[in-house]
């Protein structure tokens, strides 16, 4: 067989350069601690690494969901921890209202501490985590859950959404709670009532809390709803500011009747509750009383404050202080137990998240192990296969060398 002299240039040169290629990837499987660079390398290992690296990139996004969630958990714990201990607080200086001995200035006196002790429960109630969204607002994290009203007492403003957040393929915790389940929708004590000021008024005065002054005589309307509202001067002699009571479901007056005189900051007492109006009404306005068997933390601290700074010192208001002593210590214990109801579902949760980061952690272990089999270089192997590679370049590039000396052109 001959061979030209063009082939042999040929095939010297292609040997150089195989040779110089495999040296080229064994050195920079050396330099990456990679086995496999490319798909064409060992294309089932290549389909096999990428699916653990998406794994892997799947799970340190779990991770951070989790870390995340723990994170807020734990603030919402530590706030919830602060409200009980706020409430304790409320409880005592409750007790201590009970006090036979207390004048009404004496009751008054503690209200000092319980508008502190209202004023830093709503501010828990309306905290913020990390990002800037507040714990307890629902899904509405972007402004404040509990914001004040006309009447000076607090309204939810949140929704009743709660956030979930995914920390493994098939598992979910919520990291929070909305407000309204936690601070707003307490079983009361008492069938009770909310008051409201009709948002159309034209006047710029506002109702208060009121409270329950006979349970028995309530009971007989509940849960009938009350509309309060203020007619023309003319319709009482001589002429002035007076009221219709009437109940909401059919208009029927309660009371003994209507067109009651009404002057500023007096009770108005009917079907067992007493409220008071203040300020300046006209002709028209409307004032809300809402039953319900429910009643909010704020609602009852604000009721409490009410009452300790109104009450006289006379059998009939010593019988109505009595009886909302007894129902906030009850509406109090009811609120705590709620919290603790929650508190011990975080606790929960927070088992549910240190069980599946234990789990992950064990499967990563597992995971990157067998991805170092599939895609790292055994560098004992790499490092001889690269002298062997080197040698066989260098002599390829010899015999090349040697090669070009035999032409006849050399002989001439």
């Amino acid at each position: 067989m001959r061979l030209s002299t063009l082939q042999s240039y040929n095939k010297g040169l292609d040997s150089i350069l195989n040779n110089q290629r495999a040296v080229n990837k064994t050195q920079q499987q050396v330099s990456t601690g990679l086995r496999v660079l490319t798909p064409s390398d060992d294309p089932i290992a290549a389909t096999k690494i990428l699916q653990l690296q998406q794994d892997q990139a799947l799970r340190d996004q779990f991770s951070k969901n989790m870390t995340g969630a723990e994170g807020r958990l734990k603030l919402e714990e530590t706030q919830l921890g602060s409200i009980t201990d706020n409430l304790i607080r409320v409880r005592e200086l409750t007790i201590q209202a009970g006090d036979g001995a207390y004048s009404l200035t004496d009751r008054q006196a503690i209200n000092f501490e319980l508008k502190e002790l209202l004023g830093s429960t709503v501010n828990l109630m309306n905290s913020t985590d990390a990002g800037g969204e507040h714990l307890f607002g629902g899904f509405k994290g972007s402004s404040e859950p509990f914001q004040p009203n006309v009447n000076g007492r607090y309204d939810y403003q949140g929704d009743e959404g709660q956030r979930f957040i995914a920390i493994a393929s098939s598992t979910t915790v919520a990291t929070g709670d909305n407000g309204k389940r936690l601070f707003v929708d307490i079983k009361a004590a008492d069938n009770t009532f909310n008051t409201q000021t009709s948002p159309l008024n034209q006047g710029n005065a506002v109702i208060n809390s009121g409270l329950v002054v006979d349970k028995e005589e309530y009971a007989e309307f509940y849960p009938e709803d009350f509309i309060v509202t203020f007619n023309p001067e003319s319709a009482i002699t001589p002429p002035g500011s007076n009221y219709t009571v009437r109940q909401a479901s059919d208009g029927r007056i309660v009371g003994a009747s209507g067109n009651t005189p009404y002057k500023s900051g007096d009770d108005i007492s009917v079907a067992g509750i007493s409220v008071k109006i203040t300020g300046e009404v006209k002709a028209g306005d409307e004032f809300l009383i809402d039953s319900t068997e429910k009643q909010s933390i704020t609602d009852t601290i604000y009721r409490l404050m009410d009452g300790l700074d109104s009450l006289e010192n006379n059998p009939d208001d010593a019988e109505t202080l009595d009886n909302l002593l007894d129902s906030t210590l009850q509406n109090l214990a009811t609120a705590e137990a709620n919290i603790s109801l929650v508190r011990s579902e975080l606790g929960s949760r927070l088992n549910i998240i240190e069980n599946t980061a234990s789990q992950a952690a064990d499967i990563d272990i597992v995971s990157k192990s067998v991805l170092s089999e599939l895609r790292d270089v055994d560098f004992a192997e790499a490092v001889s296969r690269l002298s062997l590679q080197s040698f066989l370049l260098e002599t390829a590039q010899q015999s090349y060398a040697k090669i070009q000396n035999l032409s006849l052109f050399n002989k001439l």
